[in-house]
C-alpha cells in the first residue's frame, strides 16, 4: 500500500484467545501494507508484551476468558507509553460503544471499535485515524525532573512559549478564537510535557507565577495578531490552585489592562473535574472573573459527574464538549444521542457551545447539525506557533461568533 495514510512499520499486537481470529486479523492487517504483527491468544500474555516492549498499536478483543479486554486495557492505561487501541468484539454495539467510552476516559486512543466478524474497509479506515505518538499527545512522555527552581528560571529565561489551536464557528467557518497552549523548551531537559511544568508549579507554590505568565505570552502575541489585522479570543487553563487564591484574577485583569486591551478578548478554562472538586472555592473565583470582564468555559464536559442544577450555578459562558462525545456522535446512534445530549444541555443554559477534538468531517457535519457554535480539533487545525498562526488566518475569513440562541 504504497499511499498508506499510516506508517507500514508500526509495532501491533494482536490480542484474542481465538486463533482463527488471530489469523485472520493478521492477515487483513499484511493486506492493509503493516508488518506482520506479534500475536497474543490471552489478556495475560499480552500485558507481559506490553510491559516489556513499547508497541504502536494494539488490537484486542473484548470477550476473552482470564483476563478480559477491559481488564487489560485498565492495566494499559497504567503504562508508561500506550499503544493506539482497535477494539474487537461480537457483542452488540451498546457493550461496543460503552466500552469505547470506558478505555477513553482511561485515557486511551481508540481508532475506533469493531463488531466481528471484521472486514478489510473497516480496519483500513479504522487505521487511517492513527497518528504517530509524538503527535497524538505531549502527555505520553516519560516525566522530567523539574523542580520550582526550574519553574522560576524557565520563566525568566524564556523557556515557556505557547501554541495556539484555532476555533472556527461552525455555521459560517469564520475564524474566532484560539487556546493557548503551554510548552516549555528547558535547555537541559529539552521539550518538557505541560503536565510536568503544571505540576512541579503546583508542588512548589509557583501555579500563579506560571498562569500569569501564560497570560502575559497570550496578551503580547494577542497584540501581534492585533498588528496583522487578527482580533480574536485567546482561552487559557487555569489550575485548581489558582481558583483559590481570589487575588489572581485582580492581577489578571491588571496584566490586560497594561497592554490597552479587554478582559472579554480572553477565556479562562476550568475543566469539569476540577468543578466538582471544590466547588465554593471555584465559583466564588468564577464570578469575580466574569465580574472582572473575562469570560469563562468549562472544559472537557462529560468527564466529570456535573449535574444540570450545578452548571446552572456557574457563571460560565461557554461549554466545551469533550472529544469523547464528539467521536463517538456519528460512531453510533446511542453515541449521537449522547453528543445531543451535551450540546442541548449547553444551548440551554445559554452558553456558546464548543465541540473540542474535531478529526473528520463527520464529527464535524454532526456537531452542525444538532447546533454547536465552535468547533475546535485537528479538522481544523493542530496547534500552532505564532506565525503559523497568523499564516494559517490569511486562508480563513476572521469573524465574531454568533451570540447563543
Amino acid at each position: 500500500m504504497p499511499n498508506s495514510p499510516y506508517p507500514v512499520g508500526l509495532r501491533t499486537l494482536v490480542v484474542d484467545d481465538d486463533p482463527v481470529m488471530l489469523e485472520v486479523i493478521s492477515a487483513l492487517l499484511s493486506d492493509a501494507g503493516l508488518r506482520p504483527p506479534e500475536t497474543a491468544d490471552k489478556g495475560e500474555l499480552a500485558l507481559e508484551r506490553l510491559a516489556a516492549r513499547p508497541f504502536d498499536l494494539l488490537v484486542c478483543d473484548l470477550n476473552m476468558p482470564g483476563m478480559d479486554g477491559i481488564r487489560l486495557l485498565s492495566h494499559v492505561a497504567a503504562l508508561s507509553r500506550h499503544p493506539a487501541v482497535i477494539l474487537l468484539s461480537g457483542e452488540d454495539s451498546r457493550v461496543l460503544d460503552v466500552s469505547r467510552q470506558f478505555a477513553e476516559a482511561k485515557g486511551l486512543t481508540i481508532l475506533g471499535v469493531l463488531g466481528k466478524p471484521v472486514d478489510l474497509q473497516s480496519l483500513t479506515a479504522v487505521l487511517a485515524r492513527y497518528r504517530p505518538a509524538q503527535d497524538r499527545s505531549l502527555q505520553d512522555a516519560p516525566d522530567v525532573a523539574i523542580d520550582g527552581d526550574g519553574i522560576r528560571g524557565g520563566i525568566d529565561s524564556g523557556a515557556l512559549h505557547l501554541a495556539y489551536q484555532p476555533k472556527l464557528e461552525l455555521a459560517k467557518r469564520s475564524f474566532v478564537g484560539a487556546e493557548a497552549l503551554l510548552r516549555w523548551q528547558d535547555p537541559q531537559l529539552g521539550a518538557v510535557p505541560p503536565s510536568d511544568v503544571v505540576r512541579a508549579a503546583e508542588n512548589a507554590g509557583l501555579v500563579d507565577l506560571l498562569t500569569l505568565a501564560v497570560l502575559t505570552q497570550a496578551v503580547a502575541d494577542r497584540a501581534t495578531l492585533m498588528r496583522n489585522g487578527i482580533d480574536i479570543n485567546l482561552a487559557f487553563n487555569v489550575s485548581m490552585h489558582n481558583l483559590h487564591n481570589l487575588s489572581i484574577i485582580d492581577r489578571m485583569s491588571a496584566i490586560v489592562a497594561a497592554a490597552d486591551d479587554r478582559p472579554d478578548r480572553y477565556t479562562l478554562e476550568v475543566t469539569e473535574t476540577h468543578l466538582m472538586k471544590e466547588p465554593v472555592h471555584v465559583i466564588e473565583a468564577l464570578i469575580r472573573s466574569r465580574l472582572r470582564g473575562f469570560k469563562v468555559a468549562i472544559d472537557d464536559y462529560g468527564t466529570g459527574a456535573a449535574t444540570m442544577q450545578f452548571l446552572m450555578q456557574l457563571p460560565s459562558t461557554e461549554l466545551k464538549i469533550d472529544r469523547s462525545f464528539v467521536a463517538a456522535g456519528p460512531r453510533s446512534e446511542h453515541g449521537r444521542v449522547l453528543l445531543q445530549s451535551a450540546i442541548e444541555l449547553g444551548l440551554s443554559l445559554g452558553q456558546t457551545v464548543t465541540v473540542e477534538g474535531v478529526e473528520t468531517d463527520r464529527e464535524d457535519s454532526l456537531a452542525r447539525e444538532l447546533g454547536g457554535h465552535l468547533g475546535q480539533g485537528y479538522l481544523y487545525g493542530r496547534p500552532m506557533e505564532l506565525g503559523e498562526l497568523i499564516a494559517w488566518a490569511c486562508t480563513h475569513p476572521v469573524g465574531v461568533p454568533a451570540s447563543p440562541g
